[in-house]
């Protein structure tokens, strides 16, 4: 399916009307006529508040497929911004991120 079908799937879906659709991305109604029929591509900003207002993801809206070597550069991407982040943690802070990831960890397993 294309972007701009997946679009307006999202519209339809929600209950939204172009006119509103339109105010929630914070563009005119016409350019958002355009997208939704493939005449224009979103902006990246377009593409966020979408998938922020939506809880959507932008992979799945472009149709990127993480599986395979691109996957893994992007789980590394991932984990270095992890890696980042709780180098500011205290040691109690980390073990909770620790056991919080373990808990997800076999959430997930557990649902394959």
């Amino acid at each position: 399916m294309d972007l701009g079908s997946k679009i307006k799937n999202i519209r339809y879906n929600n209950n939204v009307s172009q006119d509103e659709m339109a105010k929630i991305l914070k563009i005119n109604r016409n350019y958002l006529s355009r997208i939704e029929t493939n005449k224009s591509l979103p902006t990246s900003e377009v593409l966020m508040r979408l998938s922020e207002t939506f809880n959507i993801s932008i992979d799945s809206l472009l149709g990127v497929n993480l599986d395979g070597k691109d996957g893994a550069e992007v789980k590394i991407g991932k984990i270095k911004k992890i890696t980042q982040y709780c180098s500011y943690l205290s040691n109690s802070e980390l073990d909770f991120v620790v056991n919080m990831l373990c808990v997800m960890t076999s959430n997930s397993k557990n649902n394959l």
